[in-house]
């Protein structure tokens, strides 16, 4: 005779199944709250990284803002920016917009070299590029790559360029082509002035607002994205600055339930 089978009883199920569903539960809340706040170092890690790198660039192309630049009349030496009578130039909008700020600084290395010496009162200097496989007339034009500076004191405006032949004027704000101020020696170093603009946009796909870095050569980089707001206050003028930041996450924060921001100031003085 088959033994009677023992079992459990639906109510023993329940007893069993009710504890057991709660810490099944308990378990996924755990995990779901891990998870939630997992993302949201995640989403504050990246937006504070956006906002040192975008700090970063600005504050080291502040610091050189004058670096090889002329003392006076820079709307006739820088004119391929509009509006380029001081250094740095600081744009805002009268309100709570984001500023615009655009620095002219030298080259930090020399672009190009005098290949032969160059007499008093030259008009043209003879160069020999410092980058190999880079030609003269790629480093300079009479546009935005024609302000100069010869040695460590003679500035001067690229008027045209023909081979590694370079037509220049060393003083705009005089009638005429004025030459060099003084005699200068085979491999006398030339650097170049350019001129960098921050601002803030906001791309047309995303939404998503960038800090753009503005060359002047036709086209905008993207420097650093998520950067909503620059502020600039001038602390000493052409001495002192104050560059405030302020980013802002691209993804919604899962525990706040709202865009992550974060913000980031310092001082710059500037090296001239």
């Amino acid at each position: 005779m088959r033994a009677k089978q023992a079992g459990f009883t639906l109510a023993e199920l329940l007893v069993v199944l009710f504890p057991m569903s709660l810490v099944a539960a308990g378990a996924v809340g755990f995990f779901t709250n891990h998870n939630r706040t997992y993302v949201q170092q995640d989403i504050a890690v990246s937006t504070e990284e956006n906002l040192r790198a975008a700090m970063g660039m600005v504050t080291d192309t502040l610091r050189s803002a004058g670096c090889g630049v002329p003392a006076s009349n820079l709307g006739n030496w820088i004119t391929w920016v509009s509006g380029f009578d001081n250094d740095p130039v600081i744009v805002t909008d009268g309100g709570s917009g984001p500023d615009v700020v655009s620095v002219a600084g030298c080259t930090p290395m020399p672009i190009a070299r005098l290949s032969a010496a160059a007499a008093a009162g030259s008009t043209s200097v003879s160069l020999t590029s410092d980058y190999p496989g880079t030609t003269v007339s790629q480093l300079l034009n009479a546009a935005d790559k024609s302000l100069i500076l010869i040695g460590d004191a003679q500035h001067a405006r690229v008027t045209s360029v023909s081979g590694n032949t370079v037509n220049i004027d060393t003083d705009p704000t005089t009638n005429g082509v004025q030459g060099l101020a003084r005699a200068y020696l085979t491999g006398a170093t030339i650097t170049r002035v350019d001129v960098v603009t921050f601002q803030i946009e906001t791309d047309a796909d995303s939404g998503l607002p960038w800090l753009r870095l503005n060359r002047h050569r036709g086209s905008e980089d993207p420097a650093a994205e998520g950067i909503s707001d620059l502020q600039i206050t001038t602390l000493v003028p052409g001495g002192r600055y104050q560059i405030a930041l302020t980013a802002r996450s691209e993804t919604v924060d899962p525990i706040a339930g709202h865009l992550l921001t974060r913000s980031l100031s310092s001082d710059v003085r500037l090296r001239n």
